[in-house]
């Protein structure tokens, strides 16, 4: 008994946190984002995109800001249009078309038959019913036979169901897709036939350093100050990673700008607690938070030591 009622007070425990940090629709989050540069004219074409009936696509490398950008461009649309659905699905191998559509569940099936109360909805199928926004993330990791799923609904507005019928789509219904460049690892080409129906190709790069340096800041919690010059160093350390094409394939992304910068603000707020006894110069505390965020953030060319890349990074940018 005490069990069952354990169990009971920890289920109930768990259904008030998930309705108390519930996102219930696209206007509710809170995103923070910076729109100047290449991101404010990225978010001008979304606008352009959807105005005229068109499909955009934004291509980039990992952690430039695509899924950001598109929740921020759907948290607007949902507060314009009074419409709060959005969902997203991120690719990999492993999706398959029920992922997008939906599925039958067995249980009820076997005990009804295929009717519509025994089908759960995917989230493209409920953005196009909503009239909502459906972001395909990281389309060109999945394979072929998954893109084809989404040929109809970009073509004709329409999905069909087995067993149920073909459904067209709200007239509010917007696509978009993001993915990553073709030449990095884990990819698959996009079919001609998909390619044909994105019509907006929206290309991104890695900012611009003011911008950048704009994206690290709003990103700082407030008691984790650091000083613009060490802003800079943090910059020379991820640039350096991106003008190093020979050693590395992938490059530092703005998130690991991002991580050294709470790293190092982190360092100083222990400081003014007093609750670090020996202090270190910038330069210290920069050389190891690097080395152990850029271990993982980067993905040096088969071959290459990935050790030997950050001793150099880390001798050229802060002197050892």
């Amino acid at each position: 008994m005490e069990n069952i009622t354990s169990k009971s007070s920890s289920d109930q425990k768990f259904r008030d946190l998930f309705n108390k940090q519930l996102i219930k629709d696209a206007t509710e989050e809170e995103i923070k984002i910076v729109l100047s540069g290449q991101y404010g004219k990225a978010l001008e074409l979304l606008r352009d995109a959807e105005a005229t009936g068109l499909f955009p696509a934004l291509v980039g490398p990992p952690g430039v800001g695509k899924t950001i950008l598109c929740r921020y461009f759907a948290s607007l649309r949902a507060k314009e249009n009074k419409d709060a659905s959005f969902y997203w699905l991120t690719m990999d191998e492993s999706i398959r078309p029920a992922n997008f559509m939906g599925s039958f569940d067995p249980a009820l099936t076997l005990k009804y038959g295929f009717i519509l109360e025994a089908f759960s909805p995917g989230p493209l199928l409920r953005a196009m019913l909503e009239g909502g926004t459906f972001l395909a993330n990281e389309i060109n990791r999945a394979t072929e036979y998954s893109q084809n799923t989404l040929l109809e609904p970009l073509e004709e507005a329409s999905i069909g169901i087995p067993h149920i019928g073909r459904i067209k789509a709200a007239q509010d219904f917007f696509f978009i897709c993001a993915m990553n460049p073709e030449e990095l690892s884990g990819t698959h080409r996009l079919s001609e036939a998909l390619k044909d129906r994105i019509k907006v190709w929206i290309k991104l790069t890695y900012p611009e350093k003011s911008t950048e340096l704009d994206i690290i800041r709003i990103n700082l919690p407030e008691h984790f100050m650091i000083e613009e010059s060490e802003l800079e160093l943090i910059y020379s350390i991820i640039n350096e990673t991106r003008k190093n094409k020979i050693d590395i394939e992938v490059p530092a992304s703005i998130r690991a700008g991002i991580a050294i910068a709470k790293l190092l603000g982190r360092k100083r707020f222990l400081e003014e607690k007093g609750e670090i006894k020996e202090k270190k110069s910038v330069y210290e505390y920069l050389s190891d938070i690097s080395r152990h965020v850029l271990l993982g953030s980067i993905k040096p060319k088969p071959g290459i030591k990935v050790e030997h890349i950050l001793d150099n990074i880390i001798n050229k940018t802060l002197g050892g």
